[in-house]
């Protein structure tokens, strides 16, 4: 419990301190390295693993690179817009974003805004499709986002510039400094863009999107010190970010403005034992998100402040088998003005899992169980079984299967007006089975990875309107299942390197019983949830010359419950051009790029158009210590 006060103030003191330090700022302007993940293991699961996140997309936020190179569904208003994912059906809520083992979605409403978390400070982005120890203690019910660490052991200076269409102007700062026992980087983001690019309305008339500004202000810290069998770790990562809301094709011209301040701080104190470690984590956020709008007289202000302490155990109990026990207790509260009085969560999650590996019959087990707690809600056991067979070198079987549990938001119990007491939460049934297939045939690597999924949920949360307001409410079963695949084609020689991938996916998500007879969407698929999806990367290497294509079609969505009315499929194309040129230790990257390449005129949310052809071009500069 000492460790924990102490993790607190620590935690408390760095937060107000960088809290002054970024609203002045404001006031002035006007994994290719694996992560030691305590509460994931992807030997069992389908992942998109490894996305390198190179120099030339630096520039980039996380929802860009989900939404060019995995099958998730991202639904998002335009650039600089709120951006949230759907994983194999499953909502925004449904998907946790996880760092440094903590995962980092907003308690009010559960979501992440994926158009906020800058690539440049992470080396690695993973998508977890499958149920895995971080599902069962964090409401996960659809899968994680795992983001890699940027510490790479090397002492560097890395920095960059990238020019685009709408006045958009990105530039980033990374140092890092190691030592043997220290290691050390800081990291600076700054991105604005007037955004008024060019669209078709209604009359397929060209016009151009107004108050869609954007100002994006991000500095990550973290600091790694080693003694020994002892390991001391701290990170911060702040944002103040200001962006005009546009409206709709049918709205009247928008006069709103957001403004988000946002804190966190990680840390972590971890020692070694010959075969176990143990590990005090902590972590504190503070966000604010001011919202006006002048026109329509709406104000709101709601802050928010977390607190998240975990304990965790890992014995290793022969060459093979391993233990792991995790202890996480998470306070949230806020006092904005959307509340009567003190909105508050505290909940409790207890997590076990056993790890069983044979190498004689190469089978590995997975088995993990977790229990969930807070003073109103109490959860069954909930449990994952995982099992992977390795038949020989090229191929593996894998079959997981679990229940899942996720319980009401801050604003699904306390919002004013419609917050709901009498919610229960969700919970259900998930399973996947694929299979992984490895070749290598002279100078070419084949890999395939087809996947079966089902989910069934009850109990599923839904804002509704009831009279002048909207309220959360208990409205459905939902079961989700579909197919997907991963096709991939890497070769190599001297000069010329080459990857092919395709991923497609085909996803049926129906409501299977609904709770009022009023509702007309039993048996019809969930609103913003394609039936198919497909992204195409083709990669071709040459000495220093770089040349990428990117293709993207996502099927028809429907946009209301009964499936009258829907959005059509549309492809999208992303071409990268770079060169790198070296000079004896260090090295620049020149980059073009070229989005909506076919000048595509699409929706991803109903009414809310999104840019034609646009370009960008940059370069950056990485500076090495011998």
């Amino acid at each position: 419990m000492k460790y924990f006060i102490v993790f607190y103030i620590l935690i408390y003191s760095i937060g107000d301190c960088f809290s002054q330090i970024i609203d002045t700022s404001k006031h002035l302007q006007t994994f290719e390295k694996k992560t030691s993940n305590f509460l994931v293991n992807e030997d069992f699961l389908k992942s998109n693993k490894n996305l390198i996140l190179s120099q030339e997309r630096s520039n980039e936020t996380i929802d860009q690179i989900l939404e060019g190179e995995t099958i998730n569904y991202l639904k998002h208003y335009g650039p600089g817009t709120l951006s949230s994912i759907s994983t194999r059906g499953g909502n925004a809520q449904q998907t946790s974003l996880i760092y440094n083992d903590f995962v980092i979605n907003n308690p009010l409403n559960g979501m992440v805004d994926f158009s906020t978390i800058p690539s440049v400070f992470f080396n690695s982005v993973s998508v977890l499709y499958g149920i895995s120890n971080s599902n069962l203690a964090n409401g996960a019910l659809a899968g994680s986002v795992i983001l890699g660490d940027n510490q790479e052991g090397k002492s560097f200076i890395e920095a960059g510039t990238v020019q685009g269409s709408f006045q958009q102007n990105s530039n980033f700062l990374k140092i890092n400094y190691s030592k043997s026992k220290l290691e050390t980087s800081i990291n600076i983001f700054r991105k604005s863009a007037l955004n008024n690019y060019s669209y078709l309305d209604l009359n397929e008339e060209k016009k151009n999107q107004e108050n869609a500004s954007l100002e994006h202000l991000a500095l990550m810290s973290s600091t790694r010190i080693s003694l020994g069998k002892t390991d001391f770790k701290v990170i911060y990562f702040g944002q103040v970010i200001d962006r005009a809301i546009p409206s709709g094709l049918l709205e009247s011209p928008s006069s709103a403005f957001q403004n988000d301040i946002n804190h966190r701080v990680f840390s972590s104190l971890k020692h070694r034992f010959s075969n176990a470690y143990v590990q005090l984590k902590s972590a504190y956020y503070n966000e604010k998100n001011i919202y006006t709008d002048s026109l329509r007289s709406v104000f709101g202000n709601n802050p928010c402040k977390t607190f998240i302490n975990q304990f965790d155990f890992s014995k290793s109990i022969n060459n093979f088998n391993i233990l792991k026990i995790n202890l996480t207790n998470s306070l949230a509260s806020s006092s904005g003005n959307n509340y009567l009085d003190i909105a508050e969560i505290n909940r409790t999650s207890i997590t076990g899992s056993f790890k069983v590996n044979n190498p004689k019959y190469r089978l590995k087990h997975l088995l993990t169980t977790s229990l969930l707690f807070d003073k109103k809600y109490l959860s069954p056991f909930t449990f994952s079984y995982s099992l992977k067979r390795e038949f020989h070198n090229h191929f593996n079987l894998y079959f997981n299967a679990g229940k899942v549990y996720r319980f009401p938001t801050i604003n699904d119990l306390f919002w004013n007006p419609g917050g709901n007491l009498n919610l229960v939460p969700e919970q259900g049934y998930t399973g996947d089975i694929g299979i992984i297939w490895n070749k290598k045939i002279h100078k070419v690597i084949f890999s395939f990875e087809p996947s079966l999924y089902s989910r069934w949920i009850d109990n599923w949360i839904l804002w509704q309107p009831t009279g002048s307001f909207w309220s959360p409410m208990n409205v459905k079963k939902v079961w989700n299942r579909g197919l997907e695949t991963s096709s991939k084609v890497h070769f190599i020689n001297k000069k010329i390197t080459y990857d092919f991938t395709l991923k497609t996916a085909y996803n049926l998500s129906t409501n299977i019983e609904v709770y009022n007879s009023n509702n007309n969407s039993q048996d019809k698929q969930l609103t913003y949830t394609p039936h198919y999806k497909l992204v195409f990367k083709s990669q071709i290497s040459y000495k220093e010359f770089t040349f990428t294509y990117l293709h993207n079609y996502t099927g028809y969505v429907f946009t209301s419950r009964d499936n009258e009315n829907f959005l059509p499929s549309f492809n999208l194309g992303r071409l990268f051009l770079s060169c790198r040129v070296k000079f004896k230790n260090n090295s620049a990257k020149i980059f073009y790029k070229i989005n909506n390449l076919y000048n595509t005129n699409y929706q991803v949310v109903m009414n809310r158009p999104m840019p034609l052809i646009n370009h960008e071009i940059g370069i950056n500069f990485k500076i090495k210590n011998k």
